[in-house]
């Protein structure tokens, strides 16, 4: 069951597709959604270390602004979104009866903080990264953190994304630990789909049916889509294949080859976090 939905914001404007999103969700479980900011600290540049004081002491007033607009920009995304969506503001889960929402802006360092925060909520939602590489700056670099070190799933939702509620969830399955946790992690949504589809390449033919039987045991009717191999890139494969059957929630592990940081975001995680245009599911 899905009862507690973390968001981070940062006030850039992706943020309200983000939180529209998650109250769509929300809806479906009566659950909670946890708005969340971090505000980091402004640390001083080393190379301003041999400076005068006075540019030292300008900088800081400078860094200091600038997190205060940000922190107005915030405040004002959160305010806008219970307008819009007419959430029961509370300072807890299980405060409201139906969907409520909470906001909290903590200090510290973002990874930090994100970490500790998702590992006693469901599910993460947060936009696209902007960068094509994972582990770049600012979205890509919390994804990262987020996939390897919560414990949590985390839903991406891709840019220019027209929040609504999805019926067919593509369930891609390579029979590796992370796409086994990924699919448990999100038995509580499938119930609710109109339709479920497990993606398997041709070698997988038989394990397909094998996750349909399992799906069952969980009331899950579910049918199997092989994968063509006209993509050599198992993640232009995934999208391509989600497209032809009309899937816009996609559940997907990690795909690696290897279990080193490098090939994971090398590869098919990368490719998905760079050109997913569907909800997508990832879970390490």
């Amino acid at each position: 069951m899905i009862k507690i939905i973390l968001v981070p914001i940062d006030g850039s404007e992706r943020a309200a597709a983000v939180l529209d999103t998650a109250h769509i969700i929300a809806g479906r479980f009566d659950a909670h959604i946890k708005i969340l900011h971090v505000r980091e600290r402004a640390s001083e540049p080393y190379l301003f270390a041999d400076l005068p004081q006075r540019f030292r002491e300008q900088y800081e007033e400078l860094a200091s602004s600038a997190v205060d607009t940000v922190i107005d920009n915030v405040k004002e995304q959160f305010e806008a979104f219970v307008e819009k969506s007419g959430v029961t503001v509370v300072e807890k889960p299980g405060q409201a009866s139906g969907v409520g929402a909470s906001f909290e802006i903590i200090k510290g360092d973002p990874g930090t903080v994100l970490n500790h925060e998702a590992r006693l909520v469901d599910v993460v939602l947060m936009s696209r990264p902007t960068r094509h590489r994972v582990g770049g700056l600012g979205v890509g670099e919390r994804l990262e953190s987020l996939l390897f070190h919560s414990g949590r799933p985390v839903l991406i939702v891709p840019p220019d994304w027209s929040a609504r509620k999805v019926d067919h969830a593509a369930i891609g399955w390579n029979d590796s630990v992370e796409s086994a946790r990924a699919l448990a992690m999100t038995l509580p949504w499938l119930p609710q789909m109109e339709k479920v589809s497990v993606l398997v390449s041709k070698k997988r033919d038989a394990q397909g049916d094998e996750v349909i039987e399992y799906l069952g045991f969980h009331g899950v009717k579910a049918e199997k889509q092989i994968m063509s191999n006209k993509r050599d890139d198992v993640g232009e494969r995934l999208l391509a294949t989600c497209k032809d059957i009309g899937a816009e929630f996609l559940v997907v592990g990690g795909f690696s080859h290897t279990r080193t940081r490098q090939r994971f975001f090398g590869g098919v995680t990368s490719h998905l976090l760079s050109n997913t245009d569907i909800i997508t599911v990832m879970a390490h």
